[in-house]
């Protein structure tokens, strides 16, 4: 089974455990409210992991944030990016502020948040670079930062890829062994989401021969349907967007805009039904991790063990099925 439990620590302390699901906060979501007052509300809401983007961090000029118990300081590609893209339902597209690794390196060298802290690898859409180049510059960034996790973002290798070169992450593999974590973006791992769950098998595949216990981390997958697939895989991390843009209900994700107002009241307040919406998600993905350890402890193999989800346990088997499938191929 792909599915497992890992411990992350940090200076022999441990500071969380997978599966674990981090909501993320961005600039690029068209928020009901200014970015300030939503960390504020949040505040009441998380109290586990949270991903933040070190270029938010700095154009809100170092906001106090005292409420996560573990912090993904994400390096600011995402938010930095001109990219438009139909898929990003909720998102609007700012001119983005100057942003360079420079910048990012400041941002790393004044963190003064006491909270322990995933330092994510440097990544800027206008840069592609070999694999190997990408471990060598993360290696660099991370010299002499023992106070943090590290965690490599593998990207792809040139400017006309859009997929990750599996094949060039597994022949690195040793190389990705000086990482806490090894994270990908699950848009750039396939082009259906069974392919992105055999890719995600055939690394961690790759890690156990060699005995890697290093968690796999999946950016932007949040949500009810891929989170469980992925963690099905062998993937142990994932944050997204998604809790803040839909409504997550009885094992679907819902546009907020539409659903939000069946659910709760087509008369009620726009913010209030999103902040409601923003309760609903963090008990779900409350929900979805307890489920998944079950899963996990269960020995997830047969039909009877699919049982532990509430919904979509049958569309969860037969994909797990069809992944064993492609994987004997």
């Amino acid at each position: 089974m792909l599915a497992r439990k890992l411990k992350l620590t940090l200076n022999g302390l441990e500071v969380g455990s997978t599966p674990m699901l981090v909501p993320s906060v961005s600039s690029r979501v068209n928020l009901p409210m200014k970015m300030g007052k939503f960390l504020q509300i949040i505040s009441e809401v998380i109290d586990g992991p949270l991903l933040i983007s070190a270029y938010d961090y700095h154009y809100l000029k170092n906001p106090k944030i005292s409420f996560p118990d573990l912090i993904f300081l994400d390096s600011g590609g995402y938010e930095c990016s001109k990219d438009h893209s139909i898929s990003e339902i909720g998102l609007y597209k700012p001119d983005p502020h100057d942003w360079d690794e420079e910048l990012y390196a400041q941002v790393i060298n004044e963190w003064s948040i006491k909270i322990p802290t995933v330092l994510i690898s440097y990544d800027h859409p206008s840069k592609s670079e070999s694999i190997q180049i990408q471990i060598e510059r993360a290696n660099d960034l991370f010299q002499e930062k023992d106070e943090f996790l590290k965690e490599i973002l593998i990207k792809p290798e040139t400017e006309r890829s859009k997929r990750i070169n599996i094949e060039g992450v597994i022949d690195n593999i040793e190389s990705l062994n000086s990482f806490d974590i090894l994270g990908f973006t699950e848009k750039e791992l396939g082009n259906s989401v069974l392919d992105k769950m055999t890719n995600i098998a055939k690394i961690r595949n790759a890690m156990d021969d060699q005995e890697m216990k290093t968690p796999i981390h999946i950016f932007g997958s949040l949500d009810t349907i891929t989170t469980p697939l992925y963690y099905l895989s062998g993937a142990d991390i994932f944050d997204g967007l998604s809790w803040l843009r839909f409504v997550f209900n009885d094992g679907n994700t819902l546009y907020i805009d539409s659903f939000g107002p069946k659910l709760y009241s087509a008369g009620e307040n726009v913010e209030k039904i999103w902040i409601q919406s923003l309760y609903k998600n963090k008990r779900y993905l409350m929900e979805l991790t307890m489920n998944l350890r079950k899963f996990q402890s269960k020995g997830g193999v047969d039909k009877k063990s699919f049982d532990i989800f509430p919904y979509n346990a049958e569309f969860f088997k037969k994909t797990y099925d069809d992944l064993l499938e492609k994987i004997r191929e």
